[in-house]
């Protein structure tokens, strides 16, 4: 299930990916429509789950932050187990699943006593081979992952299972919004579930 964005979509995007405090009223006047215009189109990109938030960047050079590339080998059937232990440790600022059971990882710290910890933690891991580390000298470019070209589609997640849906999807209009499942098995489980708490709450 393929959405083309179209030009007043990525207009919005790049206003709030210059200024993600900006208001709605102000984003419409900058790119030409009406505030309840860039109003729904912001809630509608919130609900497919492309707008995932906003936040505050911050500097972790000037918090006195280390920064080091851990890259993690891992078992091949064993990769989901691994990223699963690691993905809620604080120190993991960003987690990547690569194509060659390697997990790369992008940890900022404070204490060496705990960083060294945690790399030592990791060769108790039965399910990883190898761990290797580079510490971060230089930042000279760090931008979001996201790249808003004119190409860009969007790709929506499956409201009940959270895979991407490649193709038509089944979407279903409750309560006057639409969500998008991958199938009529998630449509249905899902439905099930939403009038499930819809009656409890």
């Amino acid at each position: 299930m393929n959405h083309n964005l179209d030009d007043v979509d990525r207009k919005i995007l790049r206003e709030l990916q210059t200024d993600g405090r900006a208001s709605f009223r102000d984003i419409s006047s900058r790119i030409g429509v009406s505030t309840p215009t860039v109003s729904a189109r912001v809630q509608a990109m919130t609900d497919m789950g492309l707008i995932r938030g906003y936040t505050t960047v911050l500097d972790a050079d000037l918090l006195g932050q280390v920064s080091v590339v851990v890259t993690v080998e891992a078992k091949p059937s064993e990769v989901e187990r691994v990223y699963s232990r690691l993905v809620g440790e604080d120190m993991v600022r960003q987690l990547y699943v690569l194509s060659d059971s390697r997990l790369l990882l992008m940890v900022s710290y404070y204490n060496p006593i705990k960083y060294k910890q945690f790399i030592e933690s990791l060769s108790q891991i039965p399910e990883i081979r190898s761990v290797s580390t580079s510490m971060v000298l230089k930042t000279p470019k760090e931008i979001q992952r996201a790249a808003l070209t004119d190409e860009a589609g969007l790709l929506i997640r499956c409201y009940y299972c959270g895979h991407l849906i490649h193709d038509e999807g089944v979407k279903l209009k409750i309560d006057g919004k639409y969500h998008y499942m991958c199938c009529d098995v998630c449509a249905k489980l899902y439905k099930e579930k939403y009038d499930k708490l819809k009656k409890s709450a």
